[in-house]
């Protein structure tokens, strides 16, 4: 997901470079049952080069999900957006819910618009059908689909776990270590020291992707382990990017991954003869994690349990609204 550049710098260090970035994002520490309070995002995801979704008690992005979320897409209990679900109310250019307000306005209970739908509608043209349940049937399902897609590309990471490295063997596995390479490379954009760097450059109908990085040694207590980098690696922070607009009207974007960072690994690993293996490893072999396109590794600095719980929300959520459009249309027969 983009986030916020917090590379540490003084007044006296900073340049031109170190305007504040179009893409950003922000999560409260308060959390709500494990959801952040407030959710924060614009931009871009320097990881994916894609728009991330906003998750939290209060969302806001291009897409947002929450009790309260506001953004192009908004979906949740209070919806503000230019197309905006809500269960409760829903207002923007095409909004439903309950009660409903916009240019087009399709509401359960009551609807305001150019164009109002449901009973007790007030507009310029309305109509008297049970539009509402198509918004929040459409809407569940699409959120469900997304969601599977999401859950199918980071079942490593959330199936199970982690282990110590110690207890790593082959197959798939889920660690959790502190980098321990030195940072021997330099982020192209920024010139961080890093030991893996990823660029994503998007522009009019592109989106390229580069990166370097190669073996990169991890630790936990118990023991070391490799990444293969130059695998097929899916990596996750929110946390360290760096952007710039190019001349071509090219967004280019930046994360990368540096000494002493914790991160979680999950994926397929093998044990592979290593002479500088250490821990229960002495023998000569040391886990090596590394992705293929059937299987890709993932690598991110964000807490699974974080992300998982976001997901469940989410899925809550899609599950309220495919509800809420049954129950719905099973009534609608009795109250009309």
């Amino acid at each position: 997901m983009a986030a916020r550049d917090r590379e540490a710098r003084t007044d006296g260090d900073r340049t031109d470079n170190d305007a504040a970035p179009a893409s950003f994002e922000y999560r409260s520490r308060l959390k709500v049952l494990g959801l952040p309070l407030v959710h924060i995002v614009r931009g871009i995801d320097p990881s994916s080069g894609r728009r991330p979704t906003a998750v939290g008690v209060v969302a806001i992005g291009q897409v947002a999900i929450g009790l309260l979320s506001v953004g192009q897409v908004a979906i949740g209990v209070i919806s503000l957006g230019q197309a905006s679900i809500g269960l409760g109310w829903g207002i923007g250019q095409l909004a439903f819910g309950m009660l409903a307000a916009g240019q087009v306005g399709a509401g359960l209970i009551g609807s305001v618009g150019q164009i109002a739908v449901g009973p007790h509608a007030l507009g310029m043209a309305t109509d008297p059908g049970l539009w509402v349940a198509v918004g929040w049937l459409l809407g569940g399902l699409l959120m469900l689909w997304a969601l599977r897609r999401r859950r199918r590309r980071l079942a490593p990471l959330l199936d199970a776990g982690p282990i110590d490295i110690a207890s790593v063997r082959d197959g798939r596995s889920h660690v959790t270590g502190e980098v321990l390479s030195n940072d021997r490379l330099a982020a192209p954009l920024s010139s961080r020291p890093c030991v893996f760097w990823h660029t994503v450059h998007v522009g009019p109908a592109v989106r390229a992707h580069d990166r370097s990085g190669g073996d990169v040694t991890i630790a936990d207590e118990s023991g070391r382990a490799r990444i293969d980098f130059d695998s097929e690696v899916v990596f996750i922070r929110s946390d360290n990017y760096r952007e710039i607009a190019g001349p071509d009207w090219a967004l280019h974007l930046e994360t990368s991954l540096a000494q002493g960072e914790k991160l979680h690994v999950a994926g397929p690993v093998s044990l592979t003869p290593d002479a500088s293996a250490g821990g229960p490893f002495r023998g000569g072999i040391a886990p090596v994690f590394s992705g293929t396109l059937a299987q890709p590794l993932i690598v991110t600095t964000r807490n699974p349990r974080a992300m998982r719980t976001e997901l469940r929300f989410a899925a809550a959520l899609a599950w309220a609204l495919l509800s809420a459009a049954t129950l719905a249309i099973a009534l609608w027969p009795v109250a009309s």
